[in-house]
């Protein structure tokens, strides 16, 4: 699962230390099962998170809830910082891109091809057999009737 944080990194030295109680937003997971997981991951960590599913999409073709849309995910103020730390971590701890598994990645195409010219040849066959047979049965009367 790839994280990108969209905000730049916190400052080194500020003012302000945070603080305040008014969500801001952390990131946007690109759906739900991206959504759900990091914000698990970020409650184990002891981060309060409220997700927002964005619903501005045909979310009324699926019975009112988009699976695929995006998620924002919102974390108090004084907890910024330390929600960005924990996304830091994960990303760093995460494998490197699961090398996808193909065992023949050219051959995948041309296997698809081959089994559907030959299911299309044999159904083909099949029923020219079948007219044959009934052309040498009833030759070409409409109205034959089967033995």
């Amino acid at each position: 699962m790839a994280t990108l944080v969209g905000s730049p990194p916190p400052p080194v030295a500020t003012a302000e230390h945070g603080g305040g109680s008014d969500w801001v937003l952390l990131l946007s997971a690109k759906n739900d099962i991206d959504a759900h997981l990091l914000e698990g991951r970020l409650n184990e960590a002891g981060i309060e998170v409220r997700a927002i599913k964005d619903r501005s999409g045909p979310s009324w073709l699926l019975g009112g809830s988009d699976p695929w849309a995006p998620v924002a995910l919102w974390v108090q103020r004084f907890q910024y910082d330390d929600s960005r730390i924990v996304l830091a971590e994960l990303s760093f701890n995460a494998p490197e891109e699961v090398a996808k598994q193909a065992a023949r990645p050219g051959w995948a195409p041309v296997t698809w091809w081959a089994v559907a010219i030959a299911l299309g040849l044999l159904f083909t066959g099949i029923g020219l057999a079948r007219s044959a047979d009934y052309i040498d049965r009833c030759g070409f009367s409409v109205t034959c009737e089967a033995p």
